[in-house]
């Protein structure tokens, strides 16, 4: 068994501007990974020997007998390695409970969710139901009481998980911190207005609602604000400067283009899109809940509650035109700082070094 390194058990298709685990794992992970972790598709060999075919095919029978499917089919085929290492890491449950029956006793479990609710309560929330969010519940519950060490980016974010912690639990900590966004282009926006972009989810978790409301009294005393709002779902504002882009492939392109992104979380865990705004230099007005303190009263970032909203965005001083190029320089220096890839791999390898050491 390899005792000092992690094996990270995680193998998510490549979809741009996707967030979650996915996200996480391309922005964050993917060509920037320590000498301590291995990733799983970097040590499946490529040829794979007669016996190991045939432990595939046994386990997938079983897997059928048992009625046991698996949610990520990239691993269905990769499992092989996890037996041979005593460190394990997940970034989503699917892929955690998909193996879990491999997992010895001996075995340290590393996981990490990347939700501002538990997984439960976010399946719900999007529909789950009956059968289905029983088998929900059951996963969680698995997942929950195997894992050894759970990662949050930060202590704020541990209320969220707070009913489901287990006394076995260790926490630890990880900021996240992404790779470079480049090739972006300009898109040709107006001149005469403040441009503002949304994205994200249409639901009450997210504020969507909140926005609407608080931007459409906005317009009502304010003619040079313009909001933009990517993603899907309906939109009841039929106001000419809110206007629904639906689902893009260019959110980079329109996070360079516009004066602000806003994020109005009425509960946060730590989201990339915000981290994405601010390697591109684009100022932010969003709330600070949970884990998204870490951003509170930091230079280019104007942080909002659901009682100062209105007066916010209504006072020229604070929204403006020029906002934009005056926290061009602060922004940078807070990505090079503290949120880029490479401050990430280095916390992410001390991590690992913590976690081997206190486990040898």
């Amino acid at each position: 068994m390899i005792k000092d390194k992690v094996l990270m058990v995680c193998d998510y298709p490549f979809v741009k501007n996707e967030g979650g685990p996915r996200g996480y794992f391309n922005k964050c992970i993917v060509d920037n990974v320590p000498d301590n972790i291995h990733l799983i598709n970097n040590v499946i060999p490529k040829k794979i020997s007669i016996k190991k075919k045939l432990l595939i095919r046994l386990d997938k029978i079983i897997s059928i007998l048992k009625n046991r499917k698996y949610r990520n089919k990239n691993l269905a085929n990769k499992f092989i390695k996890v037996k041979k290492y005593k460190f394990l890491y997940f970034h989503d449950m699917y892929s955690f409970y998909d193996v879990i029956h491999l997992i010895q006793k001996n075995q340290i479990v590393i996981f990490q969710s990347h939700s501002p609710e538990t997984p439960s309560e976010e399946e719900y929330k999007l529909g789950a139901r009956g059968k289905t969010y029983k088998k929900i519940l059951k996963i969680e519950k698995g997942v929950f009481e195997r894992t050894n060490y759970l990662i949050l980016p930060n202590e704020k974010c541990k209320a969220i998980y707070k009913k489901i912690l287990k006394a076995q639990h260790k926490i630890a900590y990880l900021t996240t911190g992404i790779k470079p966004i480049t090739n972006m282009a300009k898109i040709p926006l107006k001149d005469d207005k403040i441009n503002i972009f949304y994205i994200g989810r249409r639901n009450e978790i997210k504020g969507f609602s909140l926005l609407i409301k608080n931007f459409e009294e906005v317009l009502k005393v304010r003619n040079d604000l313009r909001l933009f709002i990517a993603g899907s779902g309906e939109l009841s504002s039929k106001n000419e400067n809110i206007i629904d882009l639906g689902i893009t492939h260019r959110a980079y392109d329109w996070i360079n283009s516009v004066d602000y992104v806003i994020s109005l979380n009425q509960k946060s865990y730590f989201d990339l899109n915000i981290i994405e705004a601010i390697a591109i230099n684009t100022p932010l007005i969003m709330t600070t809940t949970e884990g998204h303190e870490f951003f509170e009263n930091r230079k280019g970032i104007i942080s909002v509650n659901e009682d100062n909203l209105l007066a916010t965005l209504t006072n020229k001083n604070i929204i403006q035109k020029k906002y934009k190029e005056k926290s061009t320089e602060d922004l940078q220096q807070f990505y090079l700082k503290e949120l880029s890839h490479l401050v990430y791999k280095q916390r992410l390898e001390n991590l690992a070094s913590k976690i081997i050491i206190e486990n040898n």
